[in-house]
């Protein structure tokens, strides 16, 4: 089964060949599906899960490849999965985004578990390296949307999740120190500090008991 990946992730990278990343490192877009791959190897995702990361935008991203093509490298049952993680590049952008949502509770096991990986790689490429054309409000608003996404997806693993939800923190407070004010940045700050603290099981009341400590802690220097 190791031969079946290390195939995957041998076409993946012919098929992607010269293609980059959206931000501003343009980095080649290879960085990508090696972190997905890695992600899905990491949260335990199955041998196809782990091929279908390689894969998973390649009849999207790298025409002329279809579900034929990937089913006579990989069979049926991958080729299934990267079908599942393809959007359908002839129906405008707004409503490819809704439909992933919309779709996103009827993804099978390895296509959720890729899904969550795809997002989780996307949101933290933000922190790191934005698209330098995007807002402010695109930035946070595509982290929005991946929650929403994410949100809909079955069977996740938690560390997976845990994972995004950091990224989607880390992502959110950047966008506001690079673009917003500093009183944004800050508010951003107590929030994602408060969420936090709600995701490790904290009630409200020792979520604020908290905040208010560590606004009288920073008073005092």
């Amino acid at each position: 089964m190791v031969d079946l990946i290390d195939r995957a992730e041998h076409f993946a990278r012919e098929k992607h060949e010269g293609q980059f990343r959206k931000g501003i490192a343009k980095e080649p877009y290879v960085v990508h599906l090696e972190e997905v791959a890695a992600y899905v190897c990491t949260w335990g995702g199955t041998q196809d899960a782990i091929a279908g990361a390689w894969l998973h935008d390649t009849i999207e991203d790298c025409p002329p490849t279809n579900f034929e093509e990937i089913a006579s490298h990989f069979g049926k049952k991958i080729a299934s999965i990267v079908v599942e993680l393809t959007d359908d590049k002839s129906l405008p952008k707004q409503k490819r985004k809704d439909l992933q949502i919309a779709n996103a509770s009827k993804k099978s096991p390895e296509a959720s578990i890729i899904k969550l990986a795809d997002k989780t790689s996307n949101v933290g490429s933000l922190a790191i390296s934005p698209p330098d054309n995007w807002a402010l409000d695109r930035r946070l608003g595509y982290i929005t949307w991946a929650q929403s996404v994410v949100g809909k997806l079955s069977n996740l693993p938690s560390k997976g999740l845990q994972k995004f939800e950091n990224k989607c923190d880390q992502a959110e407070l950047q966008a506001y120190i690079d673009l917003g004010s500093e009183r944004q940045a800050q508010n951003a700050s107590l929030a994602i500090l408060e969420r936090k603290a709600k995701r490790l099981g904290a009630s409200q009341e020792q979520s604020d008991l908290f905040l208010k400590r560590l606004m009288e802690t920073s008073f005092e220097k």
